[in-house]
């Protein structure tokens, strides 16, 4: 190759290739990335329902509303109801029940329409067998069912007109006790 021939593909190149770096830059020109400032929190988020998500996207617990109140649900790894904290209804207290393996309600505690606490305790079927609660007065009582829930003893100050079956109106001391047959008749009594 002649050296005049040799130079003109020298410039050739020198040139295509300035203008090519020329034309790339203004056609595939990058924004430049600058360091932003972080976010802060949020004060205040608003929201119908939170959810709470372990790794693989199941729901661990719930924040909502339920049955006319806010509640807090939890749930097990496997989706199961577990308990819950609510308040249901401007009438009801606060109401805090909890639930078996299986999800079956077993044990409630809350306060009720006249804000008497109450304790109930609930069988392997979810059927409330044990009964603790105060009276409008404040005055105790404790019921015991049988698996039909019916009442079979009462102990304390409940009104024979609260036990189902009864006709009687009659109000038993802090001390009274009552014992009830299959079909709700009182055999024993006492005071």
């Amino acid at each position: 190759m002649n050296r005049r021939i040799y130079s003109l593909i020298l410039v050739l190149a020198l040139t295509a290739g300035i203008c090519g770096g020329i034309l790339a830059s203004h056609f595939f020109a990058a924004t430049p990335v600058l360091a932003e400032k972080p976010l802060e929190p949020e004060k205040i988020v608003s929201a119908e329902e939170f959810r709470l998500l372990d790794k693989e996207g199941r729901i661990l617990s719930t924040w909502g509303m339920y049955a006319g109140g806010p509640g807090i649900v939890l749930f097990s790894k496997n989706g199961q109801f577990r308990a819950v904290f609510s308040l249901t209804s401007p009438e009801e207290g606060p109401v805090l029940t909890f639930a078996d393996k299986d999800g079956v309600h077993r044990a409630t505690v809350g306060l009720g329409a006249k804000r008497q606490p109450y304790l109930t305790l609930r069988d392997q079927v979810g059927k409330e067998r044990i009964s603790l609660s105060l009276d409008d007065k404040g005055d105790p009582y404790l019921v015991l069912y049988d698996q039909g829930e019916n009442e079979r003893a009462v102990l304390g100050t409940v009104e024979l007109t609260k036990i189902k079956r009864t006709g009687t109106i009659e109000k038993g001391s802090v001390s009274s006790i009552i014992l009830l047959n299959k079909d709700g008749a009182v055999t024993w009594k006492a005071p």
